[in-house]
């Protein structure tokens, strides 16, 4: 094991001093890896019995070797945090966009969004402004894992897969032998992950053709490729293919609204152990908005609290945003605007979102008929959506312009026409940009909600004198 040696040669001696000191944060003062590590930096010319005297007394101890590579996973995992003295540029900027990735994963993991975020989108831009088309493929799996859509959507994927193979085209140009002579061996675990990528490239083709299809809202035509497909799926066959078939039909009954199928295939799924966690998170919150659109709060709240909050606790903010609507449904209003406020800032990272709670806010004040606050944070959002740097949907748009008119009617109902706005008819009729999504943070159709304040006042409210 003289790699421990290498290893610390390869480390000037501040460097090897700073590396015990970070080792006497993790060890005790008595703990025999430190003493070790200790050993290996000031005594380098010892031999192994004379290191294993040093600790156990006895010269032929068997733990002193099982110690030495504790020691060793130790140091290694330590000079991650030392930053070498690169002579090639190039590579030293390389890690430092490394370093970034690795930091902003670190912090989404423990659930900073708005600062991992960041990090991330920091990355990013290293790494385009000095072509390391590698990271950015990683930088992209980051940002879809944590569903950090400020910094890659999906409408960069057509550029984002043109740059990388283009970068793996010049990488096998570039490398490639043409010495026929030369007989290396082939990676064998490569060529094993090159034969399942082959076996499966058929699966992903069908995926994606359903997934077409749903994306053009053509959902009979979606239903009959997945009932086609899982016809012709074989047991042995990768299981994500399955997986994914049944979280397309899960997907497509929640956009046909047909909510009481999601409910029959969720069936399947809680009582299955193999679905990864990934689909498995899908799979839930999918029955979570079925369960909250046909108003089983109480099992929506469970689904909520007790899966999707354990499956991934680094969207905090999301799923406070699902419960501050479930209390919203419950007409405990007063919660519901503690949780909005609680939660703006942090929502503030996923756009839709963050409008959506401010939406929220208002349909609230105007339930509780707080005139006052409503005319503040009507105004205030106008000037938000005014000078925003992010696309506002046009459903958003239309119920806004809908909210202030029906603020206006507060107090003088026969100046304004609501119920006969165009606006309101391309929300209720779901023109073209208008349509509705039940699996959106638009969880109560803004439409709806209009016209039911609309049938239950049909007088205004006048101001007071």
């Amino acid at each position: 094991m003289e790699s421990i040696h290498q290893l610390l040669d390869a480390c000037s001696l501040p460097e090897k001093t700073q590396l015990i000191e970070h080792a006497k944060i993790k060890n005790s003062p008595t703990s025999k890896k430190l003493k070790l590590m200790k050993l290996f930096v000031d005594k380098p010319g010892l031999s192994d019995s004379e290191y294993a005297e040093n600790i156990y007394i006895n010269q032929d101890a068997s733990a002193y070797f099982q110690l030495k590579k504790r020691v060793k996973d130790e140091l290694e995992e330590l000079l991650l945090i030392l930053k070498p003295n690169c002579a090639d540029k190039e590579y030293k900027l390389h890690l430092s966009c490394l370093e970034l990735l690795l930091k902003s994963q670190h912090i989404l993991v423990r659930g900073v969004r708005s600062e991992g975020a960041k990090m991330l989108e920091k990355a990013l831009k290293t790494a385009i402004k000095h072509n390391f088309h590698d990271l950015i493929l990683t930088i992209y799996t980051t940002a879809v894992r944590f569903r950090i859509v400020e910094v890659l959507n999906t409408n960069d994927l057509p550029e984002l897969e043109l740059a990388i193979k283009g970068h793996l085209q010049l990488l096998i140009k570039q490398n490639h032998c043409s010495n026929k002579s030369r007989t290396e061996p082939k990676n064998k675990y490569l060529k094993s992950m090159i034969k399942k990528l082959n076996h499966s490239l058929e699966s992903w083709n069908k995926l994606n053709t359903i997934q077409k299809a749903i994306e053009q809202r053509e959902y009979d035509h979606a239903l009959s490729l997945i009932n086609k497909a899982a016809s012709e799926w074989k047991p042995g066959s990768q299981s994500y293919s399955k997986e994914g078939l049944k979280l397309s039909k899960m997907s497509v009954f929640l956009a046909k609204r047909e909510y009481d199928n999601v409910l029959e295939e969720s069936v399947e799924v809680e009582h299955t152990t193999h679905f990864s966690k990934e689909n498995k998170l899908n799979f839930t919150l999918i029955h979570w908005y079925a369960l909250f659109h046909i108003d089983k709060i109480e099992e929506a709240r469970h689904v909520l609290q007790n899966e999707l909050m354990q499956l991934d606790s680094s969207q905090l903010s999301k799923w406070k945003y699902l419960d501050m609507h479930l209390n919203y449904k419950l007409l405990n209003f007063k919660n519901a605007l503690k949780q909005i406020h609680q939660s703006q800032n942090t929502l503030k990272c996923m756009p839709d979102y963050y409008l959506g709670s401010k939406m929220l806010e208002m349909m609230i004040l105007f339930d509780l008929k707080d005139t006052d606050w409503l005319e503040y944070k009507i105004d205030n959002f106008r000037k938000l959506i005014a000078r925003t740097t992010f696309d506002v949907n046009k459903r958003v748009q239309n119920s806004f312009c809908l909210f202030t008119k029906l603020q206006k009617s507060l107090y003088s109902p026969d100046q304004i026409k609501v119920h006969q706005h165009p606006a309101l008819l391309e929300l209720q009729n779901e023109t073209k940009g208008t349509e509705w999504d039940p699996g959106s943070f638009e969880l109560i159709r803004y439409d709806t909600w209009i016209r039911s304040k609309l049938a239950a006042r049909p007088c205004g409210i006048t101001e007071p004198a």
